[in-house]
């Protein structure tokens, strides 16, 4: 193999690597001062940046190491050894529980087998409120939300909340990378899931609030019941389909004892209704929803099989 040498920006005599099969990593991880309290541990994650499964569907070997960083008195640095060479990149991640860590993209082949200057940040979650509005721009209040985290970086928890008087959820802290805005009351699902992306915090800088806007159409509320032979059916599935629109949009409710059940919030057009129940035939209407006008009760007279 040539001889390759890498060179610190700090003045470090330089690395002959001649001979290397493996590469190595090293660098320095640099710390917010107002979290250092929060920190449980440390991990540098160095993963390979390849599909596991080939074009021919069988599964390959994706290498993946996770080092341990040591807390020590000064600014904490960290060394992973012995990374096969790839035609594919690697990330280097840092990991701690409940912090945003920084990462690095680099290459570990024969020509470039030895990174020892990069340099990562392990930062707060960051404020984010999400604020919603109806169709007229009037906050809506009693709204669930939740984010639940898309992609990378794993180890993301799912936050959620309740839209208060003013129509917004405050979520104090949450880490850095994609989520799906997700609304719904009760079971009952709204508007089509939303993805947002929170950034994480500069290092050493204030905590800058972030936000996003959610419009929540404002629908009617519609009573349902399933009855049989004069009595209530308990446990009853009501599924909902909307029958007008080009994405599917489709929901469940279920009775009470009583086989009532309220849907809150029925968006305008055409819906699809179905009453489905173990042991009962299968009963089916249509219905339409008018803006500002809300439907009658609905019910279903279900026939026992026999």
């Amino acid at each position: 193999a040539a001889a390759i040498t890498a060179v610190r920006p700090a003045g470090r005599e330089p690395t002959d690597t001649t001979g290397w099969t493996k590469g190595i990593v090293r660098g320095d991880v640099k710390i917010a001062v107002s979290i250092l309290d929060k920190i449980q541990s440390i991990s540098v994650v160095v993963e390979e940046l390849r599909n596991p499964v080939g074009p021919d569907g069988a599964v390959r070997h994706v290498s993946r190491l996770i080092v341990p960083v040591k807390m020590e008195v000064g600014t904490p640095t960290f060394e992973v050894r012995d990374i096969p060479f790839s035609d594919h990149p690697y990330t280097v991640r840092l990991y701690s529980p409940g912090l945003n860590g920084s990462d690095r993209t680099v290459t570990i082949d024969e020509k470039t087998p030895l990174h020892e200057d990069l340099e990562l940040r392990i930062t707060p979650g960051a404020p984010f409120t999400v604020l919603l509005r109806d169709q007229d721009r009037n906050p809506y209040a009693g709204i669930d939300v939740r984010l639940l985290p898309a992609g990378d970086p794993p180890g993301r928890p799912m936050l959620q909340g309740t839209s208060n008087n003013f129509g917004s959820v405050v979520f104090e802290s949450v880490l850095a990378g994609d989520y799906q805005v997700v609304t719904a009351q009760g079971n009952q699902p709204f508007e089509t899931p939303q993805l947002v992306y929170v950034t994480a915090p500069p290092l050493g800088n204030m905590v800058q609030g972030q936000s996003c806007v959610l419009t929540v159409q404002r629908g009617v509320p519609l009573e349902v019941s399933v009855v049989c032979g004069g009595y209530g059916v308990a446990e009853a599935k009501v599924h909902f389909t909307a029958s007008d629109r080009s994405k599917l949009t489709q929901f469940d409710v279920t009775t009470d004892f009583g086989g009532r059940v309220t849907v809150q919030r029925l968006l305008p057009g055409t819906w699809l209704v179905e009453a489905v129940v173990d042991g009962y035939e299968r009963s089916m209407r249509q219905i339409t929803v008018v803006e500002g006008q809300p439907p009658p009760p609905l019910e279903f007279r279900l026939v026992r099989i026999r």
